[in-house]
This record gives C-alpha cells, sequence and structure tokens, in this order.
C-alpha cells in the first residue's frame, strides 16, 4: 500500500515536473544533434613501416648505431616534426586556412604536432642471447588527421619519406662521426706514443747510467771497485814503510862522502879550485902578458869561480843594506808623509835592493844546489830509491783516489736508482697504457670501418614502408550517432536532474502527510482538484501541441542525418546488410 502511495505520488511529480524535464532535456539534445552534425568531418592517413633486421649476421659484422629503437624513433621524430619541416609542409599543402590569421605560427605547428600520431608495433620475441621472453618494436604506424582526405594522404606520405630519409641520414651519419671520432682519437694517441718515446729516450739518456737494468751491474761494479781499493790501500802502506826504511838508510850515509880515485887520490872542492887557478895564474902573470890567451882563459875560470864563491858574501851585504834603510824610511814617516820625495826615493832605492837581493838568493840557492848536490854514489842509489818509492806513491795514491771517485760514481748510481726507478715506471706505465689503448682504439676503428660500409650498403636495420599512406574513404570522427546517443542520455539526466532539484527546492504542501506532520494531527477529508472545462481544452490543446513538435523533431533529424550524414537508401542497404546477411 505504502509502495502504490510512493508510485503515485512519483508519477504526479513526474506529472507535474513534465516541462521542467522535457524543456532542459530538449534544448541539451537539439543542441547535441546540431553539434553531431554541425562538426567537421575527420579523415586520417596511416603508412606502416617495418623495422627490418641487418642482413648480416651481428657475429660477423657490428653496427655502430646502438640503443633501443624507441629512442632511435623519438630522435627522428623530433627532427621530422621541426619547425622548419612542419612550416615548409604547412605552406606547401596550404593547411589549416580557417586558423592562418587567427592564432600564431606557434600555435598553427603545435596543432599540427598533435595531428600526426606515432604509435610502435610490438610483438613477444625472445632473446636471442640470453634466451628471455620479452617484447619488441618491430614496426610502427604513422598517421596524420586533417580535413580533406587528399592532403592528409597527401602529407602522411611527406612525413613518411622524411622518416625513411632521416632514418637512413641518421645511421649513416653516426657510423661517419663514429669513424671519424675513432680516427681521431687514433691520431692523438699516435702523437701520445711518439712524444712518451721521446720523453723514454730522453730520460734513458740523462739517466743512462742509473737505470734499473743496470743496478745489478753496478752493485758489482762496486764490489769489485771496492776489492781494488783495498789492494791500493795495501800497496800504498807497503810503498810508505819502504820509503821509510830507505829514509832510515839514506840518514846513515854522508851526501858529500868525497870521491876517491883509484889511486887514492881525492877530487878537489871549488874553493880549492878557485885557490888552485889563482896560485896558477899568479905563475903565469910572472912568465906571460896579461893578453896572452892562458891568462885571459883562466881569467874567465877565476871569475867564474869566485862568483860562485862570493855569492853568499854578496847576499850577507845585501841584506845588511835593506835593513839600513828600512831603519831611514822608519825614521823619515814619523817626520814626513807617505808622498815626501826623501821617502818616496827611500822607498824605490829598498825596492831596487830587493830585487837584486832576490837575483842574488836565485844565484845563490843554484850555487847551493849545484854544490849541495851529492857526490856519495850510495847516497845517490837509495835517494834514487826513495825517489822511486814516492813516485810509486803518488801513482799508487792517484789510482786509489780514482777508484774511489769511480766508487763513489757507483755509489751515487746505486743510491740514485730507486728515484730513477720510480720516474722510469711511470713513463714505461704511459707507454704501455697508450700502447693498449691505441690497439683498442685501432680494432675499434677497423669495425667502425666495416660498420661505415654496413651501413653506405644499406645492409644494415633499416626501415621498410609495407603499407604506405592511402586516401581515406571516410572520416574517422566525429561519429554522429554514437554522438547523438549520448546526447539523448545525456539530455535525459539533465532534464530528470533539472525536474528533481526543482522537486526538491518546492515548498508547497501538495499531499495529506505533509500536512499532517506540520500541524501534528491527523487530516479528516481530501477535496480533490476539480478541473473547469476551460482547462480541460488547454490540456487537449497542449498535448497536440507536443505531438506536432515532437513529430518536428523527428523529421528535422531524419532530414539532417540524410543531409549531413548519410542519405537515408545507404543506411537502409547497410541496415538490411548487416541484419540480413551480417556484413
Amino acid at each position: 500500500m505504502q509502495e502504490s502511495s510512493d508510485i503515485a505520488y512519483y508519477l504526479d511529480v513526474l506529472k507535474r515536473r513534465k516541462f521542467q524535464f522535457l524543456l532542459p532535456a530538449g534544448a541539451i539534445f537539439t543542441l547535441i544533434v546540431i553539434l553531431a552534425f554541425v562538426l567537421a568531418p575527420v579523415y586520417k592517413s596511416t603508412a606502416t613501416i617495418l623495422i627490418e633486421d641487418q642482413d648480416i649476421p651481428q657475429e660477423l659484422v657490428q653496427t655502430t648505431v646502438t640503443g633501443f629503437v624507441e629512442e632511435r624513433l623519438q630522435s627522428i621524430s623530433q627532427i621530422v616534426l621541426s619547425h622548419g619541416n612542419l612550416l615548409n609542409i604547412i605552406k606547401e599543402f596550404e593547411l589549416y586556412p580557417n586558423l592562418v590569421g587567427k592564432y600564431t605560427t606557434e600555435e598553427i605547428i603545435t596543432k599540427m604536432r598533435e595531428d600526426i600520431q606515432l604509435e610502435p608495433i610490438t610483438a613477444d620475441v625472445t632473446n636471442q642471447y640470453s634466451g628471455r621472453p620479452g617484447t619488441a618494436t618491430v614496426a610502427f604506424t604513422l598517421s596524420y588527421e586533417g580535413r580533406s582526405p587528399q592532403k592528409v594522404a597527401q602529407v602522411a606520405n611527406v612525413l613518411t619519406s622524411l622518416y625513411l630519409k632521416e632514418n637512413l641520414k641518421e645511421r649513416e651519419e653516426k657510423a661517419k662521426s663514429t669513424f671519424e671520432f675513432l680516427e681521431l682519437q687514433l691520431a692523438e694517441l699516435r702523437s701520445e706514443i711518439l712524444e712518451l718515446e721521446s720523453s723514454i729516450a730522453i730520460f734513458k739518456e740523462e739517466h743512462v747510467n742509473e737505470l734499473p737494468e743496470l743496478l745489478v751491474h753496478n752493485m758489482n761494479s762496486m764490489e769489485r771497485l771496492q776489492r781494488e781499493l783495498d789492494q791500493v790501500q795495501e800497496q800504498i802502506a807497503s810503498l810508505k814503510n819502504r820509503k821509510v826504511y830507505l829514509e832510515g838508510q839514506r840518514a846513515s850515509i854522508d851526501p858529500h862522502l868525497r870521491i876517491v880515485a883509484n889511486d887514492g887520490t881525492r877530487f878537489p872542492t871549488a874553493r880549492e879550485d878557485l885557490e888552485k887557478l889563482r896560485r896558477e895564474y899568479l905563475t903565469l902573470q910572472s912568465r906571460y902578458s896579461s893578453r896572452h890567451p892562458d891568462i885571459l882563459a883562466m881569467k874567465k875560470q877565476i871569475d867564474a869561480l869566485e862568483k860562485d864563491v862570493d855569492a853568499a858574501d854578496n847576499i850577507d851585504a845585501l841584506n845588511r843594506e835593506i835593513k839600513n834603510k828600512e831603519q831611514e824610511l822608519s825614521i823619515l814617516l814619523k817626520r814626513y808623509s807617505d808622498k815626501h820625495p826623501e821617502v818616496i826615493m827611500l822607498l824605490r832605492q829598498i825596492d831596487s835592493l830587493n830585487e837584486s837581493l832576490e837575483e842574488a838568493a836565485l844565484q845563490e840557492s843554484m850555487f847551493d844546489s849545484a854544490s849541495d848536490i851529492p857526490d856519495n854514489p850510495g847516497y845517490i842509489q837509495i835517494e834514487t830509491q826513495i825517489a822511486s818509492t814516492e813516485l810509486e806513491i803518488a801513482e799508487a795514491e792517484r789510482n786509489f783516489q780514482e777508484l774511489s771517485n769511480k766508487y763513489a760514481a757507483y755509489q751515487r748510481r746505486v743510491v740514485s736508482t730507486p728515484q730513477v726507478e720510480q720516474e722510469y715506471k711511470i713513463l714505461l706505465r704511459d707507454y704501455d697504457n697508450a700502447q693498449l689503448k691505441y690497439q683498442d682504439i685501432n680494432t675499434r676503428l677497423l669495425a667502425a670501418r666495416e660498420a661505415k660500409g654496413l651501413e653506405q650498403s644499406q645492409l644494415a636495420e633499416r626501415f621498410t614502408l609495407i603499407d604506405p599512406p592511402i586516401v581515406p574513404e571516410k572520416p574517422i570522427r566525429p561519429n554522429r550517432l554514437a554522438l547523438i546517443l549520448v546526447g539523448f542520455v545525456l539530455s535525459l539526466g539533465i532534464g530528470a536532474g533539472t525536474g528533481t532539484v526543482l522537486e526538491f527546492m518546492d515548498r508547497s504542501i501538495r499531499r495529506p502527510e505533509e500536512l499532517s506532520a506540520i500541524i501534528k494531527y491527523p487530516v479528516l477529508a481530501i477535496v480533490p482538484y476539480w478541473q473547469t472545462e476551460l482547462e480541460a481544452r488547454a490540456i487537449v490543446r497542449r498535448k497536440w501541441s507536443m505531438v506536432l513538435t515532437v513529430l518536428s523533431l523527428m523529421v528535422v533529424t531524419v532530414a539532417a542525418v540524410h543531409i549531413f550524414f548519410m542519405p537515408l537508401d545507404i543506411i537502409a542497404v547497410k541496415v538490411i546488410r548487416k541484419v540480413i546477411l551480417n556484413f
């Protein structure tokens, strides 16, 4: 009973709010229908491009173009969909004429980018190396949407050509740039190796005796020199002992022992010869004149011997004269300055006496040396042995000094070898690293040359157009029928919502239960609404008006479908084909 009452209440609400329901719903539906037939058709042309793997197995020739296909597609898309390319296409095909002048060039290019779609086609594959299943992009579709079917096909063809061209260009440029980069790296490494070889040669030249490979040789040489030094030192000690022994013997022998002839006579000295000559000279003067050759010759002999004998006496006289002059000079200096004429003259005299004294001393030494020459054969023999021993000592000491210098040189080489070895190892390590890197780069360069030839001969991975873009026969949107259906459902919802909101906002009392709830008393009787004759005729007129309106809308809708969407006869044929033939 309560449910019947609720249904009657809702029917009453629906009846009372029918205009609030129908008017918004009709208005919305009408707008959607108009919109569905006013929207311009959009056509789409699509090309399918297959991504083919390289013809030569990768085990034989490796390509230098690596990375995922999606990344390369994105890279190519950035180039193809660049500002310049799209602007040239827009100008060539006169695209978006309704937008030119209303929007900026950037906005039109952005709209064109939105109309271009690239969708990869993936497939389940098994990795040939790891054996794991996965997905791989084996192809992709390139589409363009527009208002004109001919233009969308032309633009799609141009975009497809650009993708194919950019793919080839990018692969060749990558292979070429990789080859050129490796060539440059190889040239730099070659120069680096030459510089390192030069540095190693210079280093070896500067440390030719301190290289690590000569350490054993240097240490053996040090040991050999040490043994030789010990032997020479012992030799020097032995020679010095011998010299001491000979000097002891020499001290016990008189160096001026007179020489006695075999007949017992003794050779005279210089003074004795002078006295003898003087006596013979007096004898000859008594018999010959002063110009006689014998007297002149003897006179010369006497003069020479007198010079020898009197040289010592002359030195003593000169010393006494110099001493007297110096005493006079000291007296004069107490009274006069250094520039006084008498002082200067006295200084010159002292210098002259000193020069004479030096000459006399030189002659005296010569005479002394001549007179001090030992004449004892035993003494002379020992002197000779001592001199020979001294020469041997000097030679041994010189040899010892040379060996010491060599030992010190080898010692410096051994001491400096660790530091030299460290620097030498750094150079060798840099050289070995450069050699390894050079070989590695050389191997990569050969592979890059093969990859470059692979790309130039188009035997590497490539894009193949399998479905070229064609002129579309029908638009892809709008789907006018679906839009009308959606608009119908939406208009019903909006109408129901509008009526519901107005009913909830209406505070009028329409049922006895509402009145009883307000006054807190039961309702005893209900007087129904009494419809007049005029109201009944008005209701009939409204019903006819509504029927005519609905019929008019149906006629308009059918006409719009026939004009804007599809002829009615074609629709009828399709419906019959779908229902009867299921095609």
